[in-house]
C-alpha cells in the first residue's frame, strides 16, 4: 500500500510544539548537572502533614510552547492542584529565557507556598532556584538541569524511554538494519537517551548507524527536515530511523516522504501526543512506535510533588516517570485517534500511585 500523503496543516502544526525536553538544558561547558540517584519509591506520608491546608499558593513559572503537549501537562497540573484546594499563579515566558527569570523574580515576590519551574534554560533557572529556596520557599523542577539538590528534580525515565522504543526496534527488525539517527546534543535528556542508543548499538553490531541529522529549535520539525532531506539522500540504504523525540520525528517523517522511503524505512520516536498519533494511523505511515509518559498525568504528578513540598513534607532530590511503549498496532487495533482515546487503551499511562495521598484529591487524567 502507497503511504498517503500527511496533511501539512497536521505537520506544520505540530511544529511549533515544544515536547517534554524542550530547553531543558542549552549548550555549556559549566552546566549543572541534576542529581544522579532517583528515589522512585519515595511516598509520601499516609497522614496529612501539619503545613497541609486548603488554599495553598503554588506559582507555576514556565516555558510552553504551541501545542497540545504543553496544554496537557499544564491541563493536568491545575486539575490537581485545584482538586486538593489550592490556586495556581501562572508565570510563562513562551520562549523567552530573559522574561522567564523576570517572571521568576515576580513568583519570589509573591511569596507563594511553592514554586514550581516547568522547562526553561538552566543557566539562568539555578541562580533564581536558589534565590527561592534561600526565602524558604519550596522548589519543584521538571525537565530542567539543575544544581541545587534542595529542589527536588522530577523528570520523564530517559533511560526507560530511550530502551523501550529499541527494544522495539530490535523485535520489529531482528536482522539488523542501516539507522538513520535522529538526535542533538547539549540538552540533558537527549544526551541521556543517546547513551542508551550508543550502548544498544555496540550492543547490536547488526545495526549500523548510516546518517545522523536533527536540528534542535523553535521549529524543530521543519528544520529537522531540511537537514534530514539531504542526509537521507546520501544514506539510501536506511531501512530504521530512530528520532530521540516527536519533533525530530516528524521531521524525519517530511524527510522520507521527500525521498520516496517511506515504504521501505521503519521510523521510531519518543513522546506522544494527539498530533503524532495523527501521523502514526495514516495509512500506509512508516512510525511504528514511540515510548512516551502522558503529559497530562505528569502535570499531575508535579503538582501533588509541589502540594507535598508546600506542606513541609521533605522530599528527595530526584525522580523519575516511568515510560510505556505505543505501537502502531494498539493504536490501529484500538481504533485511539487522540490522548483521551489512548489513556483508556494504555491505562499504564495513568500513574495515580505516584506521590499520591489520601489527604491529596485523586483525580481522573484527561
Amino acid at each position: 500500500m502507497k503511504f498517503t500523503a500527511i496533511p501539512l496543516v497536521a505537520v506544520a502544526a505540530s511544529m511549533l510544539l515544544l515536547t517534554a525536553c524542550s530547553q531543558a538544558a542549552a549548550p555549556a561547558a559549566t552546566e549543572p548537572q541534576a542529581p544522579v540517584v532517583s528515589e522512585n519509591d519515595f511516598a509520601l506520608p499516609d497522614a496529612a502533614p501539619a503545613g497541609f491546608k486548603k488554599g495553598l499558593k503554588i506559582a507555576l513559572v514556565r516555558q510552553s510552547g504551541v501545542g497540545d503537549y504543553f496544554e496537557q501537562w499544564g491541563g493536568g497540573f491545575t486539575k490537581q492542584v485545584t482538586a486538593a484546594g489550592g490556586t495556581v499563579n501562572l508565570f510563562d515566558a513562551r520562549g523567552d529565557n530573559g522574561q522567564q527569570v523576570t517572571q521568576f523574580s515576580e513568583a519570589i515576590n509573591s511569596k507563594p507556598d511553592a514554586i514550581v519551574v516547568d522547562h526553561g534554560l538552566a543557566d539562568s533557572l539555578n541562580p533564581k532556584i536558589d534565590e527561592a529556596i534561600e526565602a524558604g520557599i519550596p522548589v519543584v523542577v521538571y525537565d530542567v538541569a539543575i544544581s541545587n539538590q534542595d529542589a527536588l528534580y522530577i523528570s520523564q525515565d530517559d533511560e526507560s524511554l530511550a530502551g523501550k522504543i529499541l527494544d522495539q526496534i530490535k523485535v520489529e527488525n531482528p536482522d539488523g538494519g542501516s539507522v538513520a539517527y535522529v538526535n542533538v546534543s547539549g540538552i540533558a535528556p537527549l544526551d541521556t537517551r543517546d547513551g542508551v542508543y550508543k550502548s544498544f548499538l555496540t550492543d547490536n553490531p547488526t545495526y549500523k548507524e548510516v546518517a545522523h541529522f536533527g536540528k534542535y529549535s523553535e521549529s524543530a520539525a521543519a528544520d529537522t527536515a531540511t537537514e534530514g532531506a539531504a542526509a537521507l539522500s546520501s544514506a539510501p540504504e536506511t531501512t530504521i530511523v530512530f528520532a530521540a523525540y516527536d519533533e525530530l520525528a516528524k521531521g524525519a517523517l517530511i524527510a522520507l516522504r521527500q525521498n520516496n522511503m517511506l515504504d521501505t524505512v521503519n521510523l521510531y520516536g519518543v513522546d506522544i501526543s494527539t498530533a503524532d498519533i495523527g501521523l502514526m494511523t495514516e495509512a500506509g505511515s512508516p512510525w511504528k512506535a514511540t515510548a512516551a509518559t502522558d503529559p497530562a498525568n505528569v502535570g499531575a504528578i508535579v503538582a501533588r510533588a509541589s502540594i507535598a513540598a508546600a506542606a513541609g513534607v521533605d522530599l528527595p532530590s530526584k525522580m523519575a516517570i516511568p515510560a510505556a511503549l505505543i505501537t502502531q498496532k494498539l493504536l490501529l487495533d484500538k481504533n485511539v485517534t487522540n490522548m483521551d482515546e489512548l489513556r483508556k487503551a494504555l491505562p499504564e499511562l495513568s500513574t495515580p500511585g505516584i506521590l499520591g495521598a489520601s489527604w491529596i484529591t485523586e483525580i481522573s487524567i484527561g
